[in-house]
């Protein structure tokens, strides 16, 4: 590859402050709303390590490589820094022409830190075998490589296949996962003014957020949510937008400026994961009629069998199989079934989620109301009282998820490995359970105008727990009860 074809990403090379013509540096700053993921502050780039950053479609990885960039402008010489989108190379030796390219030109230079950022990787035919090889013949000292992709398994395999899984030595997690922004740091980017009022209670520190996160999901009130009660009007309105557009960014911008999200936007996103699953010779066809009974079944348990059936699918391993694809792809979340002692049931039937709002909106109006604008048929569905409950325990279970990353944020983190469902044959019900080697915890979600009784057979059951509310803010024996807008504040 010739170094005239990677200027042409690298206009800083020739000048640092060409990075502020970068299409999305100028989108950044124009934005109504500015987020820079939390994920940054664990990226060491002084560190001989080769980073993997996972994350849905649209969720700013990009963003994020060139806000990095920009930063290390301000301190390095600029042709140290080294940006190239993969989905423009063939294969790993269209990859190693261009690595070995570079690294021959820039030594010839200086022997000074050089930071590579490899967009959308799984792009690439046999990436990891160029990867391998450049780690192989030259080491990794004074490299710093960022990798990034929008599903899983390729990127998280692949990399833990590179000589001594490069970034053991050097003592950090290597594999990242970039998602939407959670709830409170979509509140603090909408209404920074609230966020004050959470912060006063170190709620944007990681290490009492879990404390506090723990203590209610153990069935106790924390005092700070005794002050922030009075804010869950404000907090409900800001929730109400996040369930339209599920943090994500390109969506949250539109949203913010023009009250609505285009069209376009939904389409980009579904064109988008329909092209990844062709790039890994996958039929269309076959994932929408399993994601269309995905949909009609939202916080249900049910079989892959049952899936086969409906949707007309050849066998149950093609389901199994499909459905494990758009795990990996960050568009499902499959949470197992478990039961009271702590025996875990993978046979047993699943709950599967579409993993964010937003992404339950674009693939709902794709596949289940094609003739309808894509914002108008989100607006329509949150009016019913029954598929909003239905969004809100989605999210609950993705907020969960995170949460049980944040006390285990290791390199082989999986979420179905701490975040379950129950219900046993008498009918106590639990629609989540959190489990860690210390922790067998409840959380039931009731988003609705009055809880009844029976609503608390399955936390009663298991003695202590956390009752999601609608509106309701109660200690009852050993159960905290919790509005929802409050209760993802402490995730």
């Amino acid at each position: 590859m010739d170094i005239l074809e990677l200027r042409k990403q690298n206009p800083w090379w020739e000048n640092s402050a060409r990075i502020e013509e970068d299409l999305k540096i100028r989108d950044y700053e124009n934005a109504v709303v500015k987020w820079t993921p939390r994920l940054k502050k664990y990226l060491f780039l002084d560190k001989n390590v080769v980073y993997s950053i996972r994350g849905p479609r649209q969720v700013g990885k990009t963003t994020l490589l060139k806000i990095m960039i920009r930063e290390l402008l301000q301190k390095n010489n600029g042709i140290n820094v080294i940006y190239f989108a993969c989905d423009l190379l063939k294969d790993n030796l269209a990859l190693n022409d261009l690595l070995e390219t570079y690294l021959n030109w820039v030594r010839t230079q200086n022997q000074e830190r050089i930071h590579i950022f490899l967009d959308e990787i799984s792009a690439v035919k046999d990436w990891q075998k160029a990867i391998k090889q450049f780690v192989d013949l030259h080491g990794n000292k004074n490299v710093t490589i960022i990798l990034t992709g929008s599903h899983t398994l390729d990127i998280k395999n692949s990399t833990e296949r590179l000589p001594g899984r490069v970034g053991e030595k050097e003592h950090v997690p290597t594999h990242k996962i970039l998602l939407p922004m959670k709830f409170a740091e979509y509140v603090q980017m909408r209404n920074p003014e609230l966020y004050k009022q959470v912060q006063k209670f170190k709620l944007d520190t990681n290490e009492e957020r879990t404390k506090q996160f723990l203590e209610l999901i153990n069935g106790n009130i924390p005092p700070s949510a005794h002050n922030l009660i009075r804010l869950v009007p404000e907090l409900d309105t800001l929730l109400d937008e996040y369930l339209l557009t599920g943090g994500i960014m390109v969506a949250v911008n539109e949203y913010a400026k023009n009250m609505r999200i285009s069209s376009q936007i939904y389409d980009l996103y579904i064109r988008q994961i329909m092209g990844d699953m062709s790039r890994i010779n996958r039929e269309e066809k076959t994932a929408k009629r399993i994601l269309v009974s995905i949909l009609k079944r939202i916080t249900s348990a049910y079989s892959w069998n049952s899936i086969k059936k409906e949707a007309d699918i050849p066998t149950q391993p093609t389901v199994d199989q499909y459905t494990g694809i758009l795990h990996n792809m960050f568009i499902l979340n499959i949470v197992y079934k478990i039961e009271l002692d702590g025996t875990i049931k993978h046979a047993s039937d699943k709950k599967v989620y579409i993993l964010n709002p937003f992404i339950f909106h674009a693939l709902n109006s794709w596949l289940i109301n094609p003739a309808k604008d894509p914002f108008e048929c989100s607006k329509e569905y949150l009016l019913s009282s029954e598929d909003k409950s239905k969004l809100i325990e989605t999210v609950v279970g993705d907020h969960l998820n995170r949460a049980a990353h944040n006390l285990r944020p290791t390199d082989t983190f999986d979420p179905s490995d701490f975040v379950f469902y129950s219900k046993t044959n008498k009918g106590y019900e639990v629609d989540f359970i959190f489990k860690t080697d210390t922790l067998f915890a409840g959380i039931e979600v009731k988003y609705q105008n009055s809880i009844s009784s029976d609503d608390f057979r399955g936390l009663t059951k298991l003695g202590k727990g956390c009752m999601v509310s609608k509106k309701e803010f109660n200690q009852k024996n050993k159960i905290a009860i919790v509005p929802v807008s409050l209760f993802l504040l402490y995730v």
